[in-house]
């Protein structure tokens, strides 16, 4: 939003101060380019030439022809003296021209200007064929005017423009997405004044779409693998209503109790992937050493029957993390290995440019490289782990975890033991070396 409202005002003012100086530039260009004359000056002179002539020729006693004669050809503007009674005026234009006021009249073949000479008795006519113009319907003034609010309107419309497409495609997305079509998105553009709101649309898209996706998957996790342990709940409850044997009673609670704990150890891994969320999770960020960190890791979680070996990383390497999510991507990975291991698992941590690498490898059959896409998905087997114990959420945990708190996972085989390597790969590393 910021970038919208900065770029409205600089819009607004980059017009305003734009056209208002095109204007003025266009305005004193009219201005030098009408330099001639108009039709109001021109009369005025004519009106100061006309008294000082009538008075002139009013006080001549000589003839005043030769002087007309040679005015009228060296001048547009004629001469001419007629007496006061070829001079027929309307009574009230002649009360007024009678008090030596000179009189102006207009008619289709221009305007002619009248001097009363009272000594003479004539009066003396000076004939033009200047036309007043009409008036224009808009003065300049008010064209300008309507020019300067026209254009910044013009230039509001050309920027908001790609504002309201972008507004009516939001919309629309909106929409369909509300609809039940998860799969609509918007395309950002880095132009866009909203991205920030289409971002965060899609980011909440992403979000719904992941939650409706999880919701079905324990769904149909609840629906399948609850229904194995159920049906042996039931058949062994019947077998222990119908036995008189207390060594079969002994072995029926038994299995009875493996169901319990079966059936308890899938809620309680549906539980700790469905609060894998991120946003109801406040992570506590610490600077951990991972040297010492994963020795401890090794030590407290070592069985007898698997021979694990850990290659440190030559010098101290501290990343920025959360110690229990960490701690759950690794217990995770190192349950994983045990479980298809034969009997070695190695723990190499390296650090390269692009990061700090935590490889836990170890020597069972491996996970094929199609597969590696899948088994990350929750309640996702690979082809090796079919009949073996856990419920196919291990590597989806590790998984989700990784995506919002940087360290992500990569599958691939381990190139000393032969079997799967599970890699973590830790971006936010802290260079501790002096």
């Amino acid at each position: 939003m910021r970038k919208l409202i900065v770029s409205l005002v600089l819009v607004v003012l980059a017009s305003i101060a734009g056209l208002g100086w095109s204007i003025s530039e266009f305005a004193a260009l009219q201005t030098q380019q009408d330099d001639t004359p108009g039709v109001a000056s021109r009369i005025a002179a004519l009106k100061l030439v006309g008294e000082s002539l009538a008075l002139s020729l009013d006080n001549d006693e000589a003839s005043s022809d030769p002087f007309i004669d040679n005015w009228n050809r060296r001048n547009a503007e004629q001469l001419s003296l007629v007496t006061e009674d070829q001079f027929g005026l309307p009574a009230p234009l002649r009360q007024q021209f009678d008090a030596g006021e000179p009189l102006l009249l207009e008619s289709d073949e221009g305007i002619s200007l009248h001097y009363r000479l009272p000594e003479t008795g004539q009066v003396l006519n000076i004939t033009t064929a200047l036309i007043t113009p009409a008036d224009p319907p808009l003065s300049l003034n008010e064209l300008y005017t309507m020019v300067f609010y026209g254009g910044v309107v013009l230039i509001l419309l050309v920027w908001v423009s790609p504002l309201i497409r972008r507004l009516l495609n939001l919309s629309r997305v909106t929409q369909a997405f509300g609809m039940g079509q998860m799969e609509q998105r918007i395309d950002i553009s880095s132009t866009s004044y909203i991205r920030s709101i289409e971002t965060e649309f899609n980011r909440m898209a992403d979000r719904i779409q992941q939650l409706l996706d999880d919701n079905k998957l324990l769904s149909r996790a609840v629906s399948h693998d609850l229904k194995t342990p159920i049906a042996r709940l039931r058949f062994g409850i019947e077998a222990l209503e119908e036995t008189r044997s207390d060594t079969l009673r002994v072995k029926y609670f038994q299995r009875l109790n493996r169901d319990l704990d079966a059936m308890e150890e899938l809620v309680a891994t549906l539980l700790s992937y469905a609060r894998l969320d991120q946003a109801n999770i406040q992570p506590d960020w610490h600077s951990i050493e991972l040297n010492d960190w994963l020795q401890e890791r090794l030590d407290a979680t070592a069985d007898s029957q698997h021979s694990v070996t850990f290659n440190p990383a030559p010098t101290p390497v501290t990343v920025r993390s959360d110690p229990k999510y960490l701690s759950m991507q690794v217990n995770n990975l190192l349950s994983n290995a045990r479980r298809f291991g034969r009997s070695n698992i190695e723990v190499v941590l390296e650090q390269t440019d692009g990061g700090v690498w935590i490889h836990i490898d170890d020597d069972g059959q491996g996970i094929d490289e199609q597969e590696a896409k899948e088994v990350i998905k929750p309640f996702v087997r690979g082809q090796h782990s079919r009949g073996n114990a856990g419920h196919g959420m291990g590597l989806a945990i590790v998984d989700r975890i990784g995506q919002w708190m940087g360290a992500t996972l990569h599958i691939g085989r381990s190139p000393k033991l032969g079997g799967a390597r599970m890699s973590l790969c830790i971006a936010s590393v802290q260079d501790d070396r002096r």
